[in-house]
């Protein structure tokens, strides 16, 4: 039993340094963030126009990526 107990104290304290050692990715700043944003946006959107090309416009915007048209009003 003793056996044991010490097997499975080395075990896990043979993980523990290991996994400290593995370098954490240090966080995008704001500016990379919009720029990895955009062009993940952009890469979409040329992928994008090539499957279901049918439901699109002239200029390659689907109706709901167009801005809404507010109607005239009378004065």
């Amino acid at each position: 039993m003793k056996i044991a107990f010490l097997v499975m104290l080395f075990a896990v304290s043979a993980e523990g340094p290991a996994a400290a050692t593995v370098p954490i990715p240090e966080p995008l700043s704001l500016r990379e963030q919009i720029k990895a944003d955009r062009a993940k946006a952009k890469a979409d959107e040329e992928n994008d126009s090539k499957a279901r090309s049918w439901d699109r416009d002239a200029n390659g915007k689907r109706p709901w990526d167009l801005p809404k048209k507010t109607p005239l009003t009378k004065e």
